[in-house]
């Protein structure tokens, strides 16, 4: 009879320690596990994540990772532009791409006219940084409030209603 007691606190145990664990932080400064990766802004020159966020310190950040390939992320490309227009001054985008090429990176910001700061993640989404967000599926939308908190950690449409809800 010990036994199955054992074994259901055990399950009990796992899934709470589980569920954990994969809670999104509320703040990027929350923990010094942020993977520092590097980055290559349009220029080429590098830039680590973190540099990333400490030059939008202050800011409203909305971060879109997405992929010149990806469907979803090229329909979510009007909806940007809308939260752009109604925010002009008070939030900072930024494009994070995942694209294995580099100059379809640069072709697809060019072809669908993205205005914003870009910065192509080199190491792709299953990368340090993607593991470390969960990054599982693109396009992926987060926003960052200007002390740095995740107001949003994970939103999977533009038409996001608490996407929408934040830009209204």
């Amino acid at each position: 009879m010990k036994t199955p007691s054992k074994i259901l606190v055990w399950l009990i145990i796992s899934v709470t320690c589980q569920m954990g664990c994969t809670q999104p932080k509320a703040s990027f400064e929350e923990d010094e596990t942020i993977p520092n990766v590097v980055m290559e802004e349009v220029t080429g020159e590098e830039i680590t994540f973190r540099d990333v966020l400490t030059r939008y310190e202050g800011k409203t950040v909305l971060i879109d990772f997405w992929a010149s390939w990806c469907g979803d992320c090229i329909e979510s490309f009007p909806y940007m532009q809308a939260y752009k227009d109604s925010n002009p001054n008070d939030v900072a985008f930024l494009y994070i791409s995942v694209d294995k090429d580099r100059s379809r990176w640069l072709e697809a910001i060019e072809t669908y006219d993205l205005e914003g700061d870009h910065y192509y993640l080199t190491e792709g989404m299953k990368g340090k940084l993607g593991q470390y967000i969960g990054l599982n599926w693109i396009p992926r939308f987060m926003v960052v409030d200007p002390r740095g908190g995740i107001e949003l950690w994970k939103a999977t449409r533009a038409d996001d209603p608490n996407l929408e809800a934040y830009f209204d």
